[in-house]
């Protein structure tokens, strides 16, 4: 029996697959980026391209798969995958080439904006190689991506999203926005297993407890919080809760973070009492070490005034909230991005109170700075227009309500294209 081919519905693995062969027959170089969710489905669609590519009349063009090197700073990622790809250059020109990996290529310590300029930095080497290049982002990545490089958009010809996910043992395909928005729960699930595995295999050869923690344990916990799978998160967290009440390390900026990292995933659980111990020691530990106006400090106060006012204690938040915008404006200046974010939580936080005039005033400067220092149409910029929107259309004021919503439907279409999920979302 013969399987039909699958409707080209968009964001199908058809689709894509249609759409990445053409583009591939009619460019001899080139960028384009795919975001994707399941790589069960993202090697299906590279098994079609691939067939498709090796089916043309005359010369067929070939196909690479380049996989980005494992928690490496970002100039030796970048490295990497320029030697990489001009290896490639040199062998087969003009052929395609698939880049993956981005989400675990850089060192855990280093934040994913700082890592993703470099490669913005990087670009135009990038683009002058005779290769096609397909460049994959998962969602967590690629939302990174185009907060830390508002002019990502003009790097790629195509800018695709496939929304299609399939299991590792049957490829039929299941709609991503019924079944988890985040990312597929089989990836996931295999990418925890195998961190898991290289867990043990790494203690058994006796690896220090703060690079069994940061290396294998925490991305594990992460892979299955990021896919929302709350009940192996909760098998895997209980798994190990005897392993980490037992850790014997010492009080560093690496802790902290570890700690951080820890404390989200328990919230993101709804676990607020484990995760609330996490983020104070995190900013004990940060205050002692890095003293009491380090922009780390500045993180830590807005993590836990965050967790407090998902408990409601908004008095307890207030002040967390007013420190660290202090120390944001005094080490990074007034008009920093940075401080856009703080002004815009600790305005959330005032219109959760129902504070709205304290509130307003903090909303239209983080508007203002963002306008200012990232561009007119910065996905950030969307997102102050639509909390200033959300404001005024509480207090009955739909007429001014109007024009912000409609600015920041546009900038969305703009930036992630008219049937991306960020369009929909409210």
């Amino acid at each position: 029996m013969v399987r039909s081919e699958p409707s080209r519905q968009p964001g199908s693995m058809a689709d894509i697959a249609g759409r990445l062969t053409l583009w591939a027959r009619r460019n001899p170089q080139g960028l384009v980026r795919v975001e994707y969710s399941s790589e069960f489905a993202r090697r299906e669609v590279l098994q079609r391209v691939q067939a498709k590519l090796a089916q043309l009349s005359g010369e067929a063009i070939a196909m690479t798969e380049v996989a980005l090197p494992l928690n490496q700073a970002a100039d030796a990622v970048v490295a990497n995958l320029l030697q990489q790809l001009e290896q490639v250059a040199a062998d087969a020109p003009h052929s395609v080439v698939s880049i993956t990996g981005f989400a675990t290529a850089f060192r855990h310590q280093d934040a994913w904006p700082d890592a993703l300029r470099v490669v913005n930095f990087n670009r135009d080497r990038f683009a002058a190689l005779p290769l096609r290049q397909i460049w994959w982002f998962t969602p967590a990545i690629l939302q990174t991506a185009v907060h830390a490089m508002p002019d990502l958009n003009s790097w790629f010809s195509q800018r695709l999203q496939l929304t299609e996910s399939v299991a590792p043992t049957d490829l039929t395909a299941i709609n991503l926005a019924t079944d988890t928005p985040t990312a597929n729960i089989d990836d996931a699930r295999q990418r925890a297993q195998t961190l898991v595995a290289q867990f043990h295999q790494a203690q058994q050869a006796g690896a220090p407890d703060a690079e069994l923690l940061k290396t294998y344990l925490l991305p594990a916990l992460e892979a299955l919080a990021e896919a929302s799978t709350q009940r192996d998160l909760r098998e895997l967290a209980g798994e190990f809760e005897g392993w980490l009440s037992r850790l014997k390390l010492p009080d560093s900026p690496d802790l902290a973070q570890s700690l951080d990292r820890l404390a989200r995933i328990y919230a993101k659980q709804g676990r607020y009492r484990e995760a609330l111990p996490l983020y104070r020691k995190a900013l004990k530990i940060r205050e002692q070490q890095l003293g009491a106006d380090h922009l780390d400090v500045a993180t830590s106060l807005n993590n836990l005034a965050l967790l407090y006012r998902k408990q409601g204690r908004y008095g307890e938040a207030t002040p967390l909230y007013l420190r660290s915008l202090q120390i944001m404006e005094q080490q990074l200046g007034a008009d920093h991005p940075n401080v856009a974010t703080s002004l815009n939580n600790l305005a959330a936080l005032y219109q959760a109170q129902g504070r709205d005039g304290e509130a307003e005033p903090l909303f239209q400067r983080s508007l203002q700075i963002r306008e200012q220092h990232l561009g007119a149409d910065h996905p950030e910029v969307a997102t102050s227009l639509n909390n200033l929107a959300a404001l005024y259309h509480a207090q009955g004021r739909d007429g001014e309500a109007e024009p912000l919503y409609l600015r920041s439907l546009q900038i969305d279409e703009q930036v992630y294209g008219a049937d991306h999920p960020e369009v929909a979302t409210p």
